[in-house]
Parts: C-alpha cells; sequence; structure tokens
C-alpha cells in the first residue's frame, strides 16, 4: 500500500492552461490583381507568465501566392513593422512553409502552418506582428494566435 501512494504521489501533477485567441481574417482588398497587401497588429503579451505563442495560418495556395506573418518590435514608433525592425519571420511562399530566424539568420522548412514560439525564444519587447499577402486573386487567408500561459499548476513527487 505504501509503494502505491508513493508512485501515485510522484505521477500525480495538474494544470490549467488559459489562452487568449486572436483572429486576423481577411486582409484588406487589394486595388490591383496582383499585388501586396499587409496589416499590422499590436501583440501585447505578459511575457512572466507567458509558456507560448501558436501562430496559425491558413489560406488558398498557389504557385504564385505568399502569406508570412513577421514578429519584431516597432523601434521607430510609426505603426507598421518593417523588415529590419522584425526578428521571426513565417509562412508559405509559392505552397512550400518556411520559418526565418532574422536575429541569427537561420531558416528552415516548416512542415506544418503552425508557429511555436516558447517562452525561452519569446523577447519581451515584441510589439508588433505583420501579416502580409503577396499573390493573385482572393486568397481567403486567415491567421490566429494563441498565447497560451499557466495559472494554476501543482506538481507533487
Amino acid at each position: 500500500m505504501k509503494y502505491f501512494i508513493t508512485t501515485l504521489f510522484t505521477v500525480l501533477s495538474f494544470t490549467v492552461v488559459a489562452a487568449v485567441r486572436s483572429v486576423v481574417f481577411d486582409l484588406p482588398i487589394s486595388d490591383s490583381a496582383d499585388t501586396e497587401v499587409s496589416t499590422n497588429i499590436v501583440l501585447k503579451i505578459n511575457a512572466s507568465r507567458l509558456e507560448q505563442l501558436s501562430f496559425s495560418i491558413s489560406f488558398d495556395s498557389c504557385d504564385t501566392n505568399e502569406v508570412l506573418v513577421a514578429l519584431g518590435t516597432d523601434a521607430n514608433a510609426d505603426g507598421d513593422l518593417s523588415m529590419d525592425e522584425s526578428d521571426i519571420v513565417f509562412g508559405c511562399d509559392c505552397g512550400a512553409w518556411y520559418r526565418a530566424d532574422l536575429r541569427t539568420g537561420e531558416s528552415v522548412a516548416q512542415e506544418s502552418n503552425i508557429l511555436v514560439i516558447g517562452k525561452r525564444e519569446f523577447d519581451p519587447s515584441w510589439d508588433l506582428f505583420k501579416v502580409v499577402r503577396r499573390g493573385a486573386g482572393d486568397i481567403g487567408e486567415s491567421v490566429s494566435l494563441l498565447e497560451e500561459r499557466i495559472r494554476f499548476y501543482i506538481c507533487i513527487r
């Protein structure tokens, strides 16, 4: 009986995760058939409580379309995240998913439409993310951001 109780306490843990989800649907309509449109979204994250950020992109891809999400700090405070201010870029170009860390120069192919940024990778100075679409036609994109944080955690060993 003592062994059973010890084993039970060793593996018992309880977690309640709270999440905040933001969804960006339908970027602005472009003036021409083959152009670039974008929108900037304020990023307000309590870094001390963050466990991870998950970005999910959904859109109708083809050989000429691209959609990307850029994360960074709006250093000049103009409300527009430029590539010089971006730290992480994630998206799909001509049907191929990619992720680039512009701080390190590392670029990798992604296997899915989801980007996860953990607590250690997150930079508390990030204050904007930008969604950009390039290509022809109605792409029908949406981007969602899920911020997960642990509010209550019990672990008995």
